[in-house]
């Protein structure tokens, strides 16, 4: 089943509005956010990818599957399990640990 496979830091291609079909505006690479101890859930929160971005603190450069990208922290969104398309990696640990500590200055006091 795919939501065993579903760990936190995973790179997947998912389906932004189930209801627009697999159009190709409509798919995009997310990273996951939801702490695998909360994965039984029916949706997954994740933080959605790109190439392009603008100067944030809430934006964390990476490197994935060879191309400079980076992770949007401010567009966070959750995703029903079933707009999971295909797992297409792992975030290396050193942005593992960018993003977490993004998330806790984002949602800091």
């Amino acid at each position: 089943m795919v939501e065993e496979l579903m760990k936190r830091f995973d790179v997947w291609l998912v389906m932004k509005k189930p209801d627009n079909s697999r159009v190709v505006d409509n798919l995009g690479l997310c990273t996951i956010v939801t702490p695998d101890e909360l994965k039984d859930l029916p949706s997954i929160l994740v933080a959605p990818m790109t190439t392009l971005s603008e100067s944030l603190p809430s934006r964390i450069e990476c490197r994935f599957d060879d191309a400079k990208g980076y992770i949007m922290v401010d567009q966070l969104r959750a995703i029903d399990k079933f707009c999971f398309i295909k797992k297409l990696g792992e975030l290396e640990s050193e942005t593992q640990v960018k993003l977490c500590d993004c998330l806790q200055e984002f949602f800091a006091l």
